[in-house]
């Protein structure tokens, strides 16, 4: 057995024995009786930091102005980071009687996590909401993620989160990534885990930022770093999956690089610059979730050159094995009949003769039951078949590519911008 296929069977434990963890701790959770507050009584603030978002800022505006929750108690602030499009004019639009609470501010570009801050000093409300200028929020969230503030420690709350109508195939392939996500986000809530607050839309308590300081500013990763923050002060983040957000995934391959050469080269200094979350002292995150974060990566990618380089091992071998018999084909007919018959036969042997397919073959089952439980908890219809052949066939290898650009990057402090 060669040390690649000890990795890999590795791996295999390693997910296995996590996911029979996770599972149990959900089993647990859902035992606990928690009073939820649904009185709506709290302030809240959405902070919607733009940088040129002219296509999308007139519907995220729209989609914060439909939320259901008591309009005397929800105001909107709308942050334009100095974009030189028309973000701040069309923004500008809802500013009116009919919309009171509406507030437009401009400032000179700082960045996202500069715009928050502006946005933040100028709330007096109990709670903020940091909203992405691309993303859209069904009208029930607020009043879903306000509710979980139960507890004086609960100082962030997540929702779930979606992509936009997606049309392009890197955004089918986000879109099951995202719905992975929504299992493994309240997994996180059920042992204080969660070590990111999605930036496109979170709430937290405006305490905590007047108390520990404001976002990051010169930062890639603000949404990660505040997490942590909240974690290294002992607090809760909690998450309500019935919660849905939807936001515009990247639709290009360039645009999807980008933002994850972002998010990972950001999540290696993250990670780096929190380093004392991980050991006992922090439990089931620092034991746990946070080296499995880290040590993931390694063996995705190991997992991942391995089973190509097993592909297309077998691919030559059935091609010299062809070319050693001389065999021809006359006709399409032919082509079927090998296909179906003895290549397949073979095929077949294979694959049931190696233990790393039956581990794969699990974990797509597991994959099926990921979405399952956000489909019903999202609500979404259809089970998205041909998103998911997508996202079976390239994610391993997309997301192996951005681990090795962004390791390359970050060590060799090259500058990684965000567009």
């Amino acid at each position: 057995m060669g040390f690649h296929s000890i990795l890999v069977y590795i791996s295999g434990y390693l997910g296995l024995f996590v996911l029979s963890f996770y599972l149990l701790s959900m089993k647990n959770y859902n035992k606990k009786k928690i009073l939820y507050n649904y009185d709506n009584d709290k302030t809240v603030s959405i902070i919607i930091p733009a940088f040129n978002e002219a296509r999308s800022i007139e519907k995220t505006i729209k989609s914060a102005l439909a939320i259901d929750y008591p309009k005397e108690n929800l105001e909107i602030i709308v942050v334009d980071d100095g974009s030189t499009d028309d973000t701040a004019k069309l923004a500008r639009k809802f500013v009116s009687y009919s919309h009171p609470r509406v507030r437009v501010f401009s400032k000179k570009n700082g960045g996202k996590g500069s715009a928050l801050n502006f946005g933040i000093s100028k709330s007096n409300l109990d709670l903020v909401i940091s909203m992405d200028a691309d993303t859209f929020v069904d009208p029930d969230a607020v009043k879903l993620m306000v509710s979980r503030f139960y507890d004086k420690k609960v100082m962030s709350v997540t929702p779930s989160m979606g992509i936009y109508k997606p049309r392009s195939v890197w955004q089918r392939i986000q879109q099951i990534e995202y719905y992975l996500g929504t299992f493994l986000r309240k997994v996180f809530a059920t042992i204080n885990s969660i070590h990111v607050t999605p930036g496109a839309f979170s709430i937290y308590r405006r305490e905590f930022f007047l108390k520990h300081g404001g976002y990051a500013e010169n930062i890639l990763t603000e949404d990660m770093e505040v997490a942590l923050r909240i974690q290294t002060h002992g607090y809760i983040i909690e998450n309500v999956p019935e919660a849905v957000i939807h936001t515009l995934g990247p639709k290009s391959f360039k645009e999807l690089y980008t933002q994850r050469r972002r998010w990972y080269t950001g999540q290696i200094g993250n990670l780096l610059d929190y380093k004392h979350l991980f050991g006992p002292k922090t439990g089931v995150l620092g034991t746990i979730v946070l080296p499995m974060a880290l040590i993931s990566v390694f063996l995705s990618m190991v997992v991942t050159f391995y089973s190509i380089t097993r592909i297309v091992t077998e691919i030559k071998k059935e091609l010299i094995f062809m070319q050693s018999v001389n065999f021809q084909f006359n006709g399409f007919l032919e082509i079927s009949s090998y296909l179906t018959g003895e290549f397949f036969q073979r095929f077949l042997f294979k694959i049931f003769s190696e233990p790393i397919v039956l581990i794969g073959i699990l974990f797509f089952f597991i994959t099926l039951f990921y979405l399952n439980f956000a489909k019903r908890k999202m609500k979404f219809k259809g089970f998205l078949w041909f998103n998911l052949a997508l996202f079976l066939i390239g994610f391993a290898i997309l997301k192996t590519f951005w681990w090795i650009v962004s390791i390359f990057y970050y060590s060799s402090k090259k500058e990684v911008g965000w567009r």
